[in-house]
């Protein structure tokens, strides 16, 4: 990280705003030119996240900032308000300041359009002509020199992941002075702007007529493959085919892999919490630890693997060009639920955790579809939901249960899974009759060719996600599991009591037994209205909560006694009814909290925790009647 006194000769840190469409490069520009001298920040005014890095450059620190996708100057999504508001504000600041705009090689014209109309609207712009090595081999030769004279700009020829061409970009950096005259892009009438795009888009095509030269006959090249490969990708039998057996790797491996390596992660820590607790004389101190500060660890470490490797395969697909792809083909299929292709990306990155999926959401250009996809992508089953699940379908199918001679607990998990995803269409179709709808032509989408993916690019995406879910929800989840030890461990109980003597006079206990009545139509009795109110810490949290309420000990083979103790205990009418409401109530504080953030404000998160619990009451109670009139 630079030091303080790496600033400018006026005491005002440069800025150096890289800015373009999504699928450019731009964050692998962003990370040549940083290092590891980032850290993330939310624009003022609004809870959209920016990434910002620091560059030194003759002893003189810059920040460099990556702006959120833009395709237009006419901004038609949140992110591009915000990106463009920065700009305005950095200007209006008088601070020095140059965009970078980044432009695919093989979609010159489009992207260039943006650089010709912040250059219009008065603000310094240089423009870097990204990934030239593929348009190297695509046979496309473009005349930097020809290119600059034309736009009447600095223009530059580099393949960020090769790391080429990058000294000349960094060497320009040295020139950044303060903006002066520009437009205040925030406040500027929308149909100025839209001319000002407009004429950007003529100057560019022509500025690319005059400098780029395409290949008069084809060859195989990465355009060429990639045409060829989206003949058979695209296909009306074989695409849907190859999405289907592509999200069947991804749920195989979230599973296969991701389940033992959580619950190897789960017996490590019941190990480590089986030796602290003798080794800790006060019991009080030793449940704090154990039973709290533990427990929390647990909640939040133990899932790690999994989104790391449902992250990992959403990484590939994203740098291989295929998820872009994958949006565009169910986009047909959304459309008559008031949706597009933009929510495949939120609602598939929800079936590991909702706080990604809702995060995901805000590229989706649309305001109202925005908020939709944020209220709707908690619906997904997301990895917390799968303790709960397993629990209840250990205790109560049985596994003789073979349906067409599949294993029947496999189908009620993925009925579950499917239960989600219908439910969020239905609403989806339901709020086609409210104002968040909106009807909007098909977005444009750009199709990046097919590449191979950068181990390091790869590395760093998946860790950025895994952290943000640690220090994010896991800050949430701990504090939370720490309050509701203290609330099942005061008032303390008589010496010698049995557990569940302490959680039942308890206040989390007294506060189930007083809640209970709401419950009871369900089939909750105190100790499942208990582990429900707990499990707003967590969903996952609901498994430990019982196991502790029916006086069990350990974390070795739990699940296992746990499962015989509820068969035991309750009937398949209320396991029908547990099941139903996991599926739909939102039980994770994590997720209103970002919701809270995404929205700005406590309105939207009340009315979808409020919907959600209504509808998840109302499924359940017709569950637990309907099942116990056929049994």
């Amino acid at each position: 990280m630079a030091s303080r006194t790496h600033r400018s000769r006026a005491g005002i840190t440069p800025v150096v705003a890289l800015a373009g469409r999504p699928n450019t490069g731009k964050t692998t520009l962003f990370n040549a030119l940083t290092g590891l001298r980032q850290r993330v920040a939310n624009f003022a005014g609004c809870t959209v996240e920016k990434a910002v890095g620091t560059r030194v450059l003759d002893e003189t620190a810059m920040d460099v900032v990556d702006l959120p996708g833009t395709f237009s100057l006419a901004p038609d999504s949140r992110d591009e308000s915000v990106a463009f508001g920065f700009l305005s504000e950095t200007s209006a600041a008088g601070r020095p300041l140059t965009v970078l705009c980044v432009a695919e090689a093989s979609n010159l014209a489009n992207d260039a359009a943006l650089a010709c109309a912040l250059k219009a609207a008065g603000y310094p712009v240089s423009l870097l002509v990204n990934m030239i090595d593929e348009a190297a081999l695509n046979g496309v030769v473009i005349d930097a020199r020809a290119l600059s004279r034309e736009l009447d700009m600095p223009v530059f020829l580099a393949s960020a992941r090769q790391r080429q061409g990058l000294e000349a970009v960094k060497r320009s950096l040295a020139g950044i002075g303060q903006c002066r005259g520009a437009i205040d892009l925030r406040r500027a009438p929308k149909e100025q702007l839209e001319r000002l795009q407009a004429s950007a888009q003529r100057r560019a095509s022509a500025a690319c007529q005059a400098a780029v030269r395409w290949p008069g006959q084809a060859v195989l090249t990465t355009l060429s493959r990639s045409i060829g490969f989206d003949r058979w990708l695209f296909h009306p039998v074989l695409g849907p085919l190859f999405l289907a057996l592509t999200l069947f790797v991804v749920f195989e491996a979230l599973f296969a892999v991701g389940g033992p390596l959580r619950d190897a992660l789960a017996s490590a820590l019941a190990w480590l919490s089986a030796r602290l607790r003798p080794a800790i004389a006060n019991p009080l101190l030793a449940g704090l630890v154990c039973d709290g500060m533990l427990a929390g660890i647990s909640a939040v470490v133990t899932f790690v693997p999994q989104i790391a490797i449902l992250f990992t395969l959403i990484g590939v697909l994203e740098q291989t060009g295929y998820l872009p792809r994958a949006g565009a083909m169910v986009d047909r299929a959304l459309r008559p639920f008031g949706l597009d292709g933009k929510v495949f990306i939120p609602f598939l990155s929800s079936f590991a955790c909702a706080i990604p999926g809702v995060m995901a959401a805000r590229t989706i250009p649309n305001e109202k579809r925005r908020l939709t996809a944020i209220l709707l992508s908690p619906l997904m089953t997301c990895s917390a939901r799968v303790p709960v699940y397993t629990l209840i379908i250990a205790a109560f199918v049985p596994t003789a249960f073979r349906p067409w001679g599949l294993d029947g607990r496999a189908c009620v998990l993925a009925a579950l899974y499917l239960l989600g995803v219908v439910m969020a269409l239905a609403l989806a179709l339901a709020l086609r009759g409210t104002p968040l709808y909106e009807a909007r032509p098909a977005p444009v989408t750009v199709l990046p060719p097919y590449r191979l993916p950068k181990p390091a690019e790869l590395g760093r995406y998946i860790w950025t996600r895994c952290w943000h879910f640690i220090s994010r929800a896991g800050r949430v989840i701990f504090t939370l599991s720490v309050a509701l030890w203290a609330l099942g461990s005061f008032p303390r109980s008589a010496p010698g009591a049995p557990p569940s003597v302490q959680i039942e006079q308890s206040y989390l206990g007294r506060s189930g037994r007083a809640v209970e009545p709401i419950f009871r139509p369900i089939g909750f009795d105190w100790k499942i209205s208990v582990g429900v109110l707990s499990s707003l810490a967590a969903r996952e949290v609901f498994v430990g909560t019982m196991g502790t309420l029916m006086a069990l000990r350990g974390e070795t083979g739990e699940g296992q006694d746990l499962a015989r103790a509820l068969q035991r205990g309750y009937g398949l009418p209320t396991a029908v009814s547990l099941l139903l409401f996991f599926a739909i109530a939102m039980q994770c504080v994590s997720t209103i909290a970002v919701v809270r953030r995404e929205t700005g404000g406590w309105k939207w998160p009340t009315i979808q925790f409020a919907s959600f619990f209504t509808i998840a009451y109302a499924l359940s109670w017709l569950g637990f009647n309907l099942t116990k009139a056929l049994i």
